[in-house]
């Protein structure tokens, strides 16, 4: 939520035992968010996984905000995958993430949430952006082909935060992760993103004895 140094997060850092919804809390990006809120001494962080609350279904997710009524959302559930995962379910991919973020912001909005924190993706960025990435190089070229639905559904989150700040002022802002890898990453050998993938391949390849490992790819820039 910002510097504790920062006076616009002091009211997130201030009351330890505010009620924070930290929406998908078992990801790589939420359980770490978790570990963080733990460490810091936050006491009242409220966690649903997908069989008990589908964040995708407008009714449970307006039932589950009118009645725990948080202070604070971290929205970092999303459907994720890799290269091989966005070319076969594009439409999962764009659909599933749309819903899941129409319904927790619009939400956060009507049931008083003070604060919400939005969690997009470096994959926003055109496919030919400067390096290193600024952040004004958003919508301004073609997306990158292999990952272009869930882009276009993050890119969709962003502005939805945007927008609601313009008409309701309210306080929903986004961030931006770079390229992650971690506990309770991806592992998957055809739909986890590049740095599991390639850990993965590697691991088996030395425990193998393998002589050579095979990526994807050409091998040039």
């Amino acid at each position: 939520m910002g510097d504790p140094s920062n006076g616009s997060a002091l009211s997130f850092f201030s009351d330890k035992s505010a009620k924070i919804f930290v929406a998908g809390h078992r990801g790589l990006v939420g359980s770490a968010i978790v570990r963080k809120l733990h460490h810091l001494g936050f006491t009242n962080l409220v966690l649903r996984t997908h069989l008990e609350l589908d964040l995708t279904r407008q009714n449970d997710v307006e039932s589950f905000f009118a009645t725990e009524k948080p202070r604070f959302v971290i929205l970092a559930a999303a459907k994720v995958g890799g290269i091989h995962a966005n070319n076969t379910y594009p439409a999962d991919f764009i659909s599933i993430n749309l819903q899941i973020q129409t319904n927790v912001i619009d939400s956060s909005y009507r049931h008083g949430v003070s604060k919400l924190l939005f969690l997009g993706s470096s994959c926003i960025y055109p496919k030919f952006a400067p390096q290193p990435i600024p952040e004004d190089a958003l919508l301004t070229g073609p997306l990158e082909p292999t990952n272009e639905w869930y882009a276009v559904a993050k890119i969709a989150g962003i502005k939805m935060c945007q927008a609601y700040r313009i008409q309701y002022n309210w306080d929903a802002i986004s961030g931006m992760p770079t390229n992650l890898y971690g506990p309770n990453d991806n592992f998957h050998p055809e739909n986890s993103h590049v740095l599991p993938a390639l850990m993965r391949r590697f691991h088996e390849a030395k425990v193998k004895g393998a002589k050579e490992v095979v990526v994807w790819g050409l091998g040039v820039p």
